[in-house]
């Protein structure tokens, strides 16, 4: 099967991208539903997504391709081709460690930005969905498919 992935962040032309990769309208899951597209999934599988900035956390996107790893399936990122994984391809080390970093980084600011402040319920997950959010940023632009890798300089 081939599935695609989507957020609030596509439009027409995503959706156009991934019927142009035969993606069937039933196959197209949001990023909310990644359980149940892991539950779906089976070896020889296919998934696309425009950007690694689609899913909600850096961690989120590690915790989906290590499940897509263990599944023999491919999953193929129209933006930062360098994160694809499946199929044979693992992430490199420098790309395993910098995404681990990223993962701890999540963590860690929310952590301490806790710890300062006192913060509700609402606080506490607003605050964590800004961090994620800028971590999943960071790694959609460093590993940009412009074949420019923007590290720090």
């Amino acid at each position: 099967m081939i599935y695609g992935i989507v957020s609030e962040k596509d439009d027409k032309t995503s959706l156009a991208y991934l019927k142009s990769k035969k993606v069937a309208d039933v196959n197209i899951i949001h990023v909310s539903r990644l359980d149940v597209l892991s539950s779906r999934f089976v070896a020889g599988d296919i998934i696309y997504v425009i950007s690694v900035d689609r899913f909600p956390s850096v961690s989120r996107f590690v915790a989906f391709a290590e499940a897509v790893l263990h599944a023999g399936v491919s999953l193929r990122i129209l933006e930062q081709s360098y994160l694809e994984v499946g199929n044979g391809k693992h992430f490199r080390p420098a790309v395993a460690e910098h995404l681990n970093t990223l993962v701890c980084l999540e963590r860690c600011c929310a952590q301490r930005l806790f710890s300062a402040f006192p913060f509700n319920v609402a606080g506490k997950d607003y605050a964590a969905d800004c961090i994620a959010d800028i971590t999943v940023g960071i790694l959609a632009k460093t590993y940009l498919s412009d074949g420019i890798l923007h590290r720090g300089g």
